[in-house]
């Protein structure tokens, strides 16, 4: 699924920015933010023909809404509608044969996707890591209109396509070590989840490290020492629930993963 294409505006949080070509830095002085743009850029919803956009975009005038960290999006509390994700990080939690996977994803995520194919699929808990804006449909009424709309079940198989290719990219790595795993799962977040920095471009609030160790299956004791690591590399500067990136090449590079040239992790690889 294709989170970003050049020449064309980057969403960071909230805002959109221009990426200048030369450096990789951002210009934030050109921060248009319409609802509109929300639903151009946004990865999965881009995949739909534009009057099902369209659509989708007149329904969200009134199923769009805001959530604070910690509030539970799906599970026992927040039942089984299918969210799709506009801007935020959100931990979604799934058990397998008793034991726990935490993925963590962002804007163009579709909660729920799987479920549309499998109906006998136990819903996974999703929570909400940071401030999180999400589209929300019942899931029999996506499931509704999947069946009515071909291009619309198509855009839902390339979300769970691109769910499983990352969780091969990401978090299947056991091969690696700790510090290059950890890397990747930051590269990842701020292409997904990323919001502007004070001092830098990209910062990635919300998850704690005990949620880095869940999603990656290690310690936290693990994870400590891998930030350290990365911190006296410079890669990483921590805080509370954020990590910020004073070169975004370093941290790619210390993933030790590839990236095609046209992603923008390829194309901020280069700079």
């Amino acid at each position: 699924m294709t989170f970003w294409k050049r020449d064309e505006p980057l969403q960071i949080g909230s805002q959109f920015y221009t990426l200048d070509p030369a450096t990789g830095r951002i210009d934030r002085d050109q921060r248009p933010f319409r609802l509109s743009s929300v639903f151009e850029r946004n990865a999965f919803l881009r995949e739909l023909p534009s009057e099902l956009r369209s659509s989708f975009q007149e329904m969200a005038q009134f199923s769009s809404r805001e959530h604070r960290r910690g509030v539970e999006l799906r599970g026992p509390s927040g039942g089984t509608a299918v969210h799709i994700l506009l801007r935020g990080c959100v931990a979604e939690r799934t058990e397998i044969g008793g034991a726990t996977t935490v993925r963590m994803l962002g804007a163009g995520a579709v909660l729920g996707s799987m479920e549309v194919f499998d109906e006998e699929l136990p819903p996974p808990t999703a929570e909400c890591l940071n401030d999180t804006w999400t589209m929300s449909l019942p899931m029999e009424r996506l499931r509704a209109l999947s069946r009515s709309h071909p291009s619309l079940l198509k855009a839902i198989g390339i979300s769970v396509t691109d769910r499983i290719q990352a969780s091969e990219r990401i978090y299947h790595r056991n091969s690696a070590g700790t510090e290059q795993r950890l890397a990747g799962l930051l590269a990842h977040l701020v292409m997904h989840c990323a919001v502007a920095s004070d001092r830098y471009d990209y910062k990635v609030e919300g998850p704690s490290q005990s949620h880095l160790a869940e999603a990656l299956s290690l310690s936290t004791g693990s994870i400590e020492s891998a930030l350290q690591s990365l911190r006296q590399q410079e890669i990483v500067i921590t805080g509370y629930r954020s990590y910020e990136f004073p070169s975004l090449r370093r941290l790619l590079n210390a993933s030790g993963l590839s990236f095609p040239p046209k992603s923008l992790a390829g194309a901020l690889s280069s700079f």
